[in-house]
């Protein structure tokens, strides 16, 4: 998919962000029943009827979509959950493609992550078949249909109420206002610390303790900072360290960082 902002197509995408769509109540049920499913099977059968019915609607042509029961495809680095995919959308044969089952424990995907890739992957079909969209980048706009469009789909009329797999799926109206608004709570409390709590100690009253050199034998010792002005230089010249003998390969300064080397790298969340 597209990722570069400076794009024609980037552009394009980011300033759509809604859809001119109005579901009908079979859709809104059958969105429910697909919250509330929990078999491969199911939320295939389900998951095809809704996308037919949205496709129809759109006049786009279909997409298949295909669910299988088996864990999502995933990496591990150190034991630890790298990356893990979510669902497919193939552009060349319009094909949409999600696991039922969770990359690490194994268990049903709920069925709001289960709806949320559904739409992900439906809107990347609806980028290129109704809004000429060829790339389908992920620009704000884009994330912005997807809610536009589940938010129509949840939508109850008169006196229906939602499921409570519905009403569990809905989401703070600001996410990003409320997450400003935390971290300002938060630099504002270690502010209040910081004030509460000053630093009393005396630089000049602080005397560096001397420390044995890594390098050096046991029995010589060095100062790791310089003595004040005016005092004698009481530190010991360092000695190299012994040569090594042949055959007998030294160990690594620190061997965790040689170990490790790169940075360990962000959860992706590539549908």
């Amino acid at each position: 998919m597209g990722r570069r902002r400076d794009t024609p197509d980037f552009m394009r995408s980011n300033k759509l962000p809604a859809l001119a769509y109005r579901p009908a109540a079979q859709e809104r049920e059958l969105t429910g029943k697909l919250i509330a499913s929990t078999s491969a099977d199911e939320r295939e059968a389900l998951g095809q009827k809704l996308l037919d019915n949205i496709c129809r609607n759109l006049k786009i042509p279909r997409t298949r979509l295909r669910v299988f029961e088996k864990r999502q495809p995933h990496k591990l680095r150190g034991g630890k959950l790298a990356y893990k995919l979510y669902g497919t959308y193939n552009c060349e044969t319009a094909v949409i493609e999600i696991a039922n089952l969770t990359s690490v424990r194994k268990q049903v995907v709920a069925g709001k992550t289960f709806l949320d890739t559904l739409i992900h992957e439906l809107m990347h079909h609806i980028d290129r078949k109704f809004l000429r969209i060829p790339s389908t980048p992920h620009s704000p706009g884009f994330y912005k249909r997807i809610e536009d469009l589940k938010t129509k789909l949840m939508r109850m009329k008169g006196g229906e109420r939602a499921s409570p797999q519905e009403a569990s799926w809905e989401r703070p109206r600001d996410l990003t206002a409320a997450l400003e608004a935390a971290a300002a709570n938060a630099r504002g409390r270690n502010d209040s610390q910081d004030r509460q709590q000053p630093n009393e100690s005396n630089p000049e009253d602080v005397r560096p303790e001397t420390r044995k050199s890594r390098l050096s034998p046991q029995d010589e010792t060095e100062s790791l900072f310089p003595p004040p002005p005016g005092e004698p230089s009481a530190a010991i010249p360092r000695k190299k360290p012994p040569r090594a003998r042949e055959g007998v390969s030294t160990p690594p300064k620190n061997p965790q960082k040689v170990a490790s080397g790169e940075k360990e790298p962000q959860l992706s969340f590539d549908y």
